[in-house]
């Protein structure tokens, strides 16, 4: 049962501050955000210098350089940190240009070392993958010939595995399992490509699938295969109409069934519950389907199909508790945000995003997805695709609170990522943090709504003088990390005995509208 209070909107002082917080300024919008040893690490460019690798704390005082590269003012960024880095025996190995080359593998402690580790890429790579204690990689000498790498992090400890491996366009992915090294390529003068392992020896290196044809949703086209995940010892994935499953041998790749036949525009899977979810989107057709492969079981079932009326956006999945959150369209002609309970895959719609996403020849994930990450226990970053102004809305979801707010601040975001339960992101060529307790209106005064007593070591007590629901409440600390979130219950107490001494933030819904006010454990 929820408890009745009442607020007076006109007698209350609100105090609020700025949730946009400028962070640093740049030539550029930063991009490529990675996290290293309590750092973000990106790409920028300030007027005096080309696009050199940063580093901060998140504090203004705290963002700098992380090294003079020297790199030539005119170069545009890498754009392949968050992508291509790594972490091997507590460093940082990440592809980064000089004034000598295009790009070299570099390593750093964060702190006070960073040094080269190659002098013979050129940018001729992009990926580093770390499988038990060496970094693969693979680098194309010339249009249509392959090499593979290893490095132990050394120049001394970088290799050459294999040579002359026949290739056409890019390698479409780099990872492991099983202790492995895997990759997949497209087979010269086909439409086709294979599945590739290396144990770090040339004898050890060789395909262990057929060609077969990708299904269109991957960074390679048509060509690619998609959706690679590794669970336990295996690694899964999917072509044009099939989910395969490997161990790393060719007698042990084999066919688990069939997923989706067709091309796609956008794809993605998770694990989830004992489960793998694989997503496929078809922007002719307008058609979403979620489809389970039981990892015990290995039986696949469609769980979720619904085709839009027009164009909408689709987006990563993400998993909270006992759900999938995903966008898929809605009965508007839009693009919603929902929830699908894994017990009985039940449809929840959160909020509708967008009446008007824009519909394109190309489907380029990054325009015409949504993206939606966590920033902290309950709190999403949600962004849509762009819309018919070739705009990007921005969104902060509140799943304990079952809420979503559009933020003008988040419109048009370059790039994010979460750091230390808070958003950072590139706009306007400024780097910025956002913290929801940043805006919360701090209630003082002449409010009939009391907490009391204040400062508190145990319970604090709400009151009011009649009949409004109070549907819930949270408590932040003054980082912006959410320390207690819960609904009423019939003694109108809030328990915080369990927190440490200092200053905190209660954030409460009543009627549907968000107020805070600071408390004090003693």
């Amino acid at each position: 049962m929820k408890t009745k209070l009442l607020l007076f909107l006109l007698p209350v002082l609100i105090l609020k501050i700025n949730a946009q917080q400028k962070i640093f300024d740049f030539s550029s919008n930063p991009t490529s955000f990675t996290k290293f040893n309590n750092n973000i690490f990106f790409e920028a460019s300030k007027e005096e210098t080309g696009y050199e690798i940063w580093k901060s704390n998140g504090t203004t005082e705290n963002t700098a350089l992380l090294l003079n590269m020297n790199v030539p003012l005119g170069y545009n960024a890498n754009k392949i940190l968050s992508t291509g880095s790594t972490v091997l025996g507590g460093k940082l190995f990440f592809i980064a240009r000089d004034n000598k080359s295009r790009g070299e593998i570099w390593k750093t402690d964060g702190i006070s070392e960073t040094v080269k580790v190659t002098d013979f890429i050129n940018g001729r790579v992009e990926k580093l993958t770390v499988v038990g204690n060496s970094i693969y990689f693979l680098m194309k000498t010339s249009n249509y010939v392959l090499q593979v790498w290893k490095t132990d992090g050394t120049k001394e400890g970088t290799v050459l595995v294999k040579d002359n491996l026949p290739i056409w366009n890019k390698p479409t992915f780099e990872g492991k399992c099983n202790g492995l090294f895997m990759f997949t390529f497209q087979v010269v003068g086909t439409s086709n490509s294979r599945l590739w392992r290396s144990d770090g020896t040339s004898e050890g290196t060789f395909p262990i699938s057929e060609e077969m044809d990708g299904n269109g949703s991957g960074p390679g086209g048509t060509a690619s295969f998609t959706q690679y995940i590794e669970n336990g010892n295996k690694l899964y994935f999917v072509t044009r109409n099939y989910m395969f499953e490997t161990d790393g041998t060719s007698e042990n790749t084999r066919n688990i069934g069939s997923l989706w036949f067709g091309l796609a525009n956008y794809s993605d899977v998770i694990e989830a519950n004992g489960n793998l979810y694989f997503m496929f989107y078809s922007a002719d057709s307008y058609l979403l389907q979620i489809s389970k492969f039981g990892l015990n079981d290995k039986k696949i079932t469609l769980v979720y199909s619904k085709q839009g009326q027009k164009y909408f956006y689709p987006s990563n999945l993400i998993k909270k508790d006992n759900s999938l959150i995903f966008c898929g369209p809605n009965s508007e002609f839009g693009t919603s945000l929902q929830k699908m309970n894994l017990d009985d895959y039940a449809i929840s719609n959160e909020e509708e995003l967008s009446h008007d996403a824009k519909e394109s020849i190309a489907f380029l994930g990054y325009q015409n997805a949504a993206i939606i990450f966590n920033i902290n226990e309950n709190e999403y970053f949600v962004t849509t695709g762009i819309n018919e102004k070739d705009e990007k809305a921005g969104y902060i979801y509140n799943n304990n609170l079952q809420t979503i707010e559009k933020v003008d601040a988040l419109y048009n975001v370059w790039d994010a990522i979460s750091f230390n339960n808070s958003l950072y992101y590139s706009k306007d060529n400024k780097l910025w943090k956002y913290a929801n307790n940043l805006s919360i209106p701090v209630i003082e005064n002449k409010s009939s709504l009391s907490f009391y007593p204040n400062p508190s070591s145990d319970f604090i007590n709400v009151k009011a003088d009649n009949d409004v629901r109070f549907e819930s409440f949270q408590i932040f600390d003054l980082n912006g990390r959410m320390i207690i979130g819960e609904e009423f219950g019939l003694n109108d107490k809030i328990d915080i005995s369990k927190l440490s001494q200092g200053a905190y933030l209660l954030k409460a819904k009543v009627n549907g509208t968000l107020i805070s006010k600071k408390i004090i454990k003693k």
